[in-house]
């Protein structure tokens, strides 16, 4: 019985409060402002495989001691389908609070980039109708996210950088690998990394690389360009090359990527290997087997 006298007790101060505030004019000032970002790694941007979203918020125009209740729901920027929702029931100790709201994101099946937004709904507790109703837009990077669909990359062409052939002299020299991209994302961090392989898969120990990559359309194309050093007369080498997050990787001195042990994953977005591919494999010098030798004597 005195726990439902209390109880009474605060509703009712509470809604005095509120019809004075009501009285003043005072939700006419409640006001919402946040930044919505991917929980693990602070940026707007997802992989195709999702992930949670945090959205940081700061609500002005509050009532000390008023119960309120903010509900957010994570939409799709296009359809306004709704994915995702949380409700958060706090007591205002300030007429300013900041909250913090996660909310999962789900995964992109198909072939564009998803665009998602968050609606804010804040209400009391006690009165049904919204003090603040209010939707967040795509095109501000504060508060829209993107996930992405299947991000592509794959080597177009291999070529010795001075005269655009498949053969490469015995002393060595440069390759130019030319690589095309799909579904990035314009004005993001990438890194290009590469590396030269035998026809069997194995690591030659020649690396090159774009460590700062910053696409201005989502489709493209790029060039690498590997040192071929002396000593590799009669073997064939083919290249990998990978696109990563540029936050999430350290090159090397010695031109090799590794993984940052601290970076969220993935690291790695999109590759492309093909060892059964003879196009693009190089021919350094005369190929095991073919050397003339009787024009050696």
């Amino acid at each position: 019985m005195r726990r439902l006298l209390e109880m009474t007790k605060r509703s009712l101060i509470a809604s005095t409060m509120l019809f004075a505030a009501i009285s003043k004019g005072a939700f006419a000032e409640v006001s919402l402002s946040g930044i919505l970002t991917d929980v693990e790694d602070g940026n707007r941007f997802f992989t195709r495989l999702g992930g949670e979203a945090q959205e940081n918020l700061t609500l002005t125009g509050l009532i000390e001691g008023v119960d309120y209740v903010l509900t957010t729901a994570l939409i799709d920027a296009v359809s306004e389908e709704e994915v995702d929702s949380a409700e958060t029931t706090f007591t205002a100790e300030s007429t300013e609070m900041d909250l913090s709201v996660n909310l999962l994101v789900p995964r992109n099946e198909g072939d564009l980039n998803i665009d998602y937004i968050t609606r804010n709904t804040l209400r009391t507790v006690d009165v049904k109708a919204a003090l603040i109703d209010v939707k967040g837009e795509a095109a501000d990077p504060a508060r829209g996210i993107q996930v992405h669909s299947i991000q592509r990359m794959n080597v177009i062409s291999v070529a010795d950088a001075s005269d655009g052939n498949d053969r490469l002299h015995s002393d060595g020299g440069k390759v130019e690998v030319t690589v095309g991209y799909e579904n990035m994302v314009e004005g993001y961090n990438y890194t290009i990394w590469g590396q030269m392989l035998t026809p069997s898969g194995q690591s030659r120990g020649i690396f090159a690389s774009i460590a700062k990559f910053v696409p201005t359309t989502k489709a493209g194309e790029l060039s690498l360009v590997f040192d071929i050093p002396l000593g590799l007369d009669g073997t064939s080498v083919t290249p990998s090359v990978g696109i990563y997050h540029q936050n999430r990787i350290e090159i090397r001195e010695d031109g090799n990527l590794i993984w940052l042990l601290d970076a969220p994953k993935p690291v790695m977005i999109a590759s492309d290997t093909d060892l059964d591919d003879r196009a693009l494999m190089i021919e350094i010098g005369v190929p095991f087997g073919e050397h003339d030798y009787a024009a050696d004597n």
